[in-house]
């Protein structure tokens, strides 16, 4: 990687890891002053017919593999590993739970957070690699 790219990669990585830690150990629930409105939301979308499924549990675990589509992204771009980024979600989500558990005492952890965020990590390592193989086959192409 060149050194244009090593600057950018550390950048994106250190933007990241900021938000998630300002995410990660706020004191209280980032979602807490949206429970109505978001309970609201879903009483409405279950009137129109969508199934009782899509709950805020759902909506909490979608939240956790976005949250950890970033990290897994970037994990791959730093080390083209999909297995190494898979691990790495795994153990920083483990570590946040567990501090938490530790240090928030009105933090909720949870092993469903850990999974999904692992999830994330993933399908962000699997997104990478997606484009990283499109641009090689669209540079193969073009030479």
């Amino acid at each position: 990687m060149n050194r244009v790219g090593t600057r950018w990669i550390s950048a994106a990585i250190a933007t990241y890891i900021v938000a998630m830690a300002l995410i990660a150990f706020w004191p209280t629930p980032v979602d807490k002053g949206a429970g109505p409105w978001l309970s609201s939301f879903i009483a409405t979308l279950h009137s129109l017919g969508v199934p009782k499924w899509f709950s805020y549990s759902a909506i909490e675990f979608g939240s956790n593999i976005i949250f950890f589509l970033p990290f897994g992204f970037l994990a791959m771009w730093a080390s083209r590993k999909v297995w190494l980024s898979l691990l790495l979600g795994f153990c920083v989500s483990a570590m946040i739970e567990f501090c938490q558990f530790l240090f928030l005492p009105a933090r909720f952890p949870s092993a469903w957070d850990v999974l999904a965020n692992s999830l994330g990590s993933l399908i962000g390592a699997l997104t990478f690699a997606a484009i990283a193989r499109l641009m090689a086959r669209r540079q193969l192409n073009t030479v």
